[in-house]
């Protein structure tokens, strides 16, 4: 049975996103009936999947080798606990008398254990471990949903995923599910006793910060201390969004500070957008000729006319005529968007992505962690303190 038929069923995910689910499908050969639920709304959303093609096979073999996703749609995320003090987590547990050992562990129902580490005051991470029984089934999934700031809104998946699949897992290794915005890391074995144990580490997903690749045109300055990098895709209309209502607040309350970067990263969703890459390589043309500010002029022009290139037969003379309209054309810009000149940057873009586990557009992170709400100031203020806290603690 292939990884990707471990979905559990019942989803948490994020809506204003363009996801490649074909693309993720399509690698596994798997088709199958997921139920979504959310805001007790219940949506059942058919995936069928088709052989994988070279590049599906490169860009997710990386991600999906020990993965499991958990998704989330139709419910606003509340604010994550990792991330604060131990103190927005403790209390939620209170009703299990959480007993705390003299080796700075927390024992609940069950002998089921708790551990926290702590940076710079603030929860980095959170561990459990124990025998998944009756009385810490419950224990185990609200100290999970609690951690993430989640609470009820994944509790009830949770218990039931400890029930019915669990077992699932078992003899598979150190596995990684995606639970939104933070990486549950489980080991499953089945003890002498034969109970099913446990053995898991939470955490916000984080990516280090060189493995992110060199973006063309930043806006803002070098070696500023906090940085901004958005996944982009031309032809996704919620990036569109993104450059309508979220990147102006960036630029007004953020950038004008002196102390954070922003980078535009391409990412076109290929097999759902077919002109996303060819937009991205008209944009990387404009700004070979015109500079940065011509690159932002034409990444502004592509996405207010995105409805009228989207499907377009012919979107290479569709880009050079946008460029010409907006006084970013010439000869120079035309041969190069015929010429395709920037493919293999583009395509390099798109494999860099990937390998960072990115699957949706648009994808921001401030420093190595995912902004839940991009459209939100105060998210990215608060994941300035992360990086504070976390990226550059003493």
């Amino acid at each position: 049975m292939p990884l990707f038929s471990y979905l559990i069923y019942r989803y948490i995910v994020v809506d204003n996103m363009c996801v490649l689910l074909n693309g993720l499908c399509r690698w596994w050969e798997y088709s199958a009936v997921i139920e979504i639920v959310g805001q007790r709304r219940l949506v059942r959303m058919v995936v069928k999947c088709a052989p994988p093609t070279r590049g599906d096979r490169a860009m997710f073999s990386h991600f999906f080798r020990m993965t499991i996703f958990f998704l989330v749609l139709f419910f606003q995320l509340v604010l994550a606990q990792i991330g604060e003090s131990l103190e927005t987590i403790i209390p939620g547990l209170d009703t299990y008398n959480v007993v705390l050992m003299e080796d700075g562990t927390y024992l609940g129902p069950g002998d089921f254990s708790s551990s926290f580490v702590i940076r710079s005051g603030l929860v980095y991470s959170v561990s459990g471990q124990g025998a998944l029984g009756e009385e810490s089934i419950p224990f185990a999934a609200d100290l999970i949903a609690g951690s993430t700031g989640y609470g009820n809104n994944v509790s009830g998946t949770l218990i039931d995923f400890f029930r019915n699949r669990i077992g699932e897992l078992e003899g598979q290794g150190l596995v990684t599910l995606v639970l939104e915005a933070y990486y549950l890391h489980i080991e499953v074995e089945t003890n002498s006793g034969g109970e099913i144990e446990i053995d898991f580490t939470l955490n916000l997903q984080e990516v280090d910060w060189g493995n992110f690749s060199p973006s063309s045109y930043p806006l803002g300055p070098v070696g500023a201390r906090y940085v901004i990098r958005e996944f982009s895709d031309f032809q996704c209309p919620y990036c569109a969004d993104f450059a309508r209502l979220a990147l102006p607040a960036v630029k007004e309350q953020l950038l004008k500070r002196g102390d954070v970067r922003f980078e535009f990263h391409h990412f076109p969703l290929k097999s759902i957008h077919p002109n996303a890459a060819l937009a991205a390589i008209a944009s990387e043309c404009v700004g070979e000729s015109y500079g940065s500010s011509g690159f932002w002029s034409f990444h502004d022009a592509l996405f207010d006319s995105q409805p009228e290139w989207s499907y377009s037969a012919a979107p290479g003379m569709t880009f050079v005529a946008l460029a010409e309209k907006v006084g970013l054309g010439g000869e120079e810009v035309a041969k190069c968007i015929a010429e395709e000149k920037f493919a293999p940057k583009i395509e390099a873009a798109y494999q860099a992505a990937g390998e960072l586990g990115i699957r949706g557009t648009p994808t921001v992170f401030v420093g190595g962690f995912r902004v839940q709400n991009f459209r939100d100031v105060e998210a990215y203020l608060s994941l300035f303190a992360l990086v504070d806290a976390f990226e550059f603690e003493e």
